[in-house]
């Protein structure tokens, strides 16, 4: 059914206006070559967004073959080949996007995540450092900024990032634990665990207390919080697994 559906829907793209009629019935705006090319970005913006990769490669190859020529499908298609493994491919769409659009925040911050996933953390944080200029109170540019630091041992830089990223977004779970892992590493263990308690349940926070506390090296921490985790919520998979592990490890 999806399949079928997806063929319909190129047709619908790639055909041309029929007749005079056939323009009347459809809306206004869709009858003017830029409103038209927009909603069949809209379209390939819904199967990025969807997961359907594989589809949205071939809805945007259409849309080249038509002579389409926009950033945001650069950005789409980079996007789709990001997530079905074309990392290179994808850098060098947005290399090139970002050369010839170098206000482009949009391409900024997906070019500093694919770089991120290369393994290229010190082009990956150029890349978003470019797009926290341009979009300073970006929520997600800021997260990934904040996790990237972190991973360098910046943790201080984390966690002004991921205040300020908050800040914008406070309905953001990822960004609260992230917060609490980069407190935890300066050992501000009431700061963290009060992070971890915002994104959730007693019982996540205590468990992942208790990760960053193992990931530090402090074992007894790390006891103490997941066996709060699972007094908080006796069938905490994760918190059991784990207690079980270093139980293990301890009395080897």
């Amino acid at each position: 059914m999806r399949r079928t559906f997806l063929l319909l829907l190129c047709s619908l793209l790639a055909a041309p206006l029929a007749s005079a009629r056939e323009a009347e019935s459809l809306s206004p705006d869709l009858s003017q070559p830029e409103a038209r090319a927009q909603a069949q970005l809209d379209v390939l913006q819904g199967l990025v967004k969807g997961g359907m990769n594989e589809d949205a490669l071939k809805v945007a190859a259409q849309l080249r073959a038509d002579g389409m020529k926009d950033p945001r499908l650069d950005l789409l298609q980079a996007q789709a080949m990001h997530a079905q493994g074309m990392s290179s491919q994808a850098a060098d769409m947005l290399r090139s996007l970002t050369k010839h659009q170098p206000r482009n925040a949009a391409g900024w911050s997906a070019l500093g995540v694919v770089l991120a996933d290369q393994k290229d953390t010190a082009g990956a944080i150029d890349a978003l450092e470019h797009a926290r200029r341009l979009t300073p109170d970006d929520a997600q540019v800021l997260n990934n900024l904040g996790y990237l630091e972190m991973a360098t041992g910046q943790n201080q830089r984390a966690v002004t990032l991921y205040e300020q990223a908050i800040v914008q977004d406070p309905s953001s779970v990822r960004t609260r634990n992230n917060l609490g892992f980069a407190l935890a590493r300066l050992e501000h263990d009431t700061d963290a665990l009060a992070a971890f308690r915002a994104a959730g349940s007693e019982a996540d926070a205590r468990y992942n207390m208790g990760v960053a506390c193992e990931m530090r090296g402090d074992t007894a921490s790390a006891l103490t919080n997941y066996q709060a985790a699972i007094s908080a919520s006796e069938n905490h998979p994760l918190a059991r697994a784990a207690l079980a592990r270093l139980l293990h490890t301890e009395s080897q």
